[in-house]
């Protein structure tokens, strides 16, 4: 019984040390989204305050809160976010800022042209050298 116990206890031990790597890893690459989202992250993650307490220092409704967090949370972990996080400067010079809007900051390709100036068509292309990049180094 006590082999058993030691067992349980040393699997929440495991299972606590990845949840916080877990945790630790993507606050390592929360660095790298623009800075509301960064700080929406960090105050989830740290766990120092309940959602409900952070989203009233927001002043946004709990399950709004944690649905934009848990966006976030998905983006961060997503191969494609890692890949452009940590290898940005394999990419052409030009295809750079594209990459930044789409991936690193969330915001849809026809938002990436709007706010770049370049065209849809434009946004699309780079977006496939981003992902074609991303294929090879994997």
């Amino acid at each position: 019984m006590q082999h058993r116990l030691n067992n349980l206890s040393t699997l929440a031990h495991d299972h606590r040390q990845i949840k916080r790597q877990q945790i630790d890893d993507l606050l390592a690459l929360a660095e790298y989204l623009p800075k509301t989202d960064r700080v929406l992250i960090q105050q989830i993650l740290h766990g120092d305050m309940p959602v409900a307490q952070i989203a009233r220092l927001y002043q946004r409704h709990p399950r709004h809160l944690q649905r934009q967090a848990m966006s976030i949370i998905k983006r961060l972990s997503n191969n494609l976010f890692k890949f452009v996080a940590i290898q940005m400067n394999t990419l052409p010079i030009e295809v750079r800022p594209t990459a930044r809007y789409v991936v690193l900051h969330g915001m849809s390709m026809r938002k990436a042209s709007q706010v770049s100036g370049l065209t849809l068509h434009r946004v699309r292309q780079y977006m496939n050298t981003v992902q074609a990049t991303a294929r090879l180094f994997s």
